[in-house]
């Protein structure tokens, strides 16, 4: 398993996390304690080792965020978000429901 990024001090390095207004709203109207949970645990880890998630976009949602996101599943939806490297930064774009990504 990879490591964290760690500065010289010893201080664990992490992305700048960059929540869309779309993210937000799709966030905002999860009622499941047990999502919301389950949402909380995969940002952190994301936050923590960013290309965790798959490359293994449908076209659809590529179509839609672009050729370089990911996704990470927080059941029942996938997490778009995108990570770059050379700013250490995570957009998170939104939760698309696993029906809606044919």
């Amino acid at each position: 398993m990879p490591r964290s990024p760690r500065s010289r001090e010893g201080r664990l390095v992490v992305p700048r996390m960059v929540y869309t207004d779309g993210f937000l709203d799709d966030a905002a109207a999860i009622w499941s304690d047990r999502v919301q949970g389950c949402l909380g645990r995969m940002l952190s880890a994301i936050e923590a080792f960013p290309e965790i998630g798959s490359p293994d976009i449908p076209a659809s949602i590529r179509a839609v965020y672009g050729i370089g996101v990911r996704k990470a599943v927080v059941e029942p939806f996938d997490l778009i978000y995108e990570y770059h490297p050379d700013t250490d930064t995570v957009i998170v774009y939104g939760l698309v429901p696993f029906r809606a990504a044919p």
